[in-house]
């Protein structure tokens, strides 16, 4: 019975830990330090798939769940990270430091991928966040001299 009990107990506090991992998960990377020192050691956690997809479309999906798994085992939501960064540089809303440097070039890494590819952003992102990144390749592409190129 002392078993069962101890089994049901560790199972209960893994369960916990796993809901309030997830809770955090759905915020957005916040622009300090300590978020990005989290970030990179989840980087260095990150176990890759052994097979790697050989078209575009298998890349990009793989590229996307990567970073989602990354920025989830940090504690942070990828997708509302990215968005909020590309919001923030859209209407000048942030500071420039190292962690809003390292999100506008993750943002730019991703809109580099599907412009490489010709893959439309919304296949594998959502109608919303896919349009956004759209909207953001224009917005460079308008203002290159403020934006620098992609």
């Amino acid at each position: 019975m002392r078993m069962r009990s101890n089994i049901a107990l560790s199972i209960m506090v893994l369960l916990l830990f796993v809901v309030a991992k997830t809770a955090a998960a759905g915020q957005p990377m916040p622009y300090t330090d300590e978020a990005l020192a989290k970030l990179h050691r989840a980087k260095v956690n990150y176990k890759a798939p052994g097979v790697t997809p050989g078209n575009d479309d298998a890349k990009i999906r793989l590229y996307i769940e990567r970073q989602r798994s990354i920025f989830a085992d940090a504690g942070f939501d990828y997708d509302r990270s990215i968005i909020r960064i590309i919001n923030d540089i859209q209407f000048d809303r942030y500071a420039v430091n190292r962690t809003t440097i390292e999100l506008n070039n993750l943002a730019r890494e991703l809109l580099r991928l599907h412009v490489n590819t010709g893959i439309n952003p919304t296949k594998h992102l959502g109608v919303g966040f896919g349009q956004l990144l759209i909207d953001f390749r224009n917005l460079i592409r308008s203002n290159s001299k403020k934006y620098g190129g992609c």
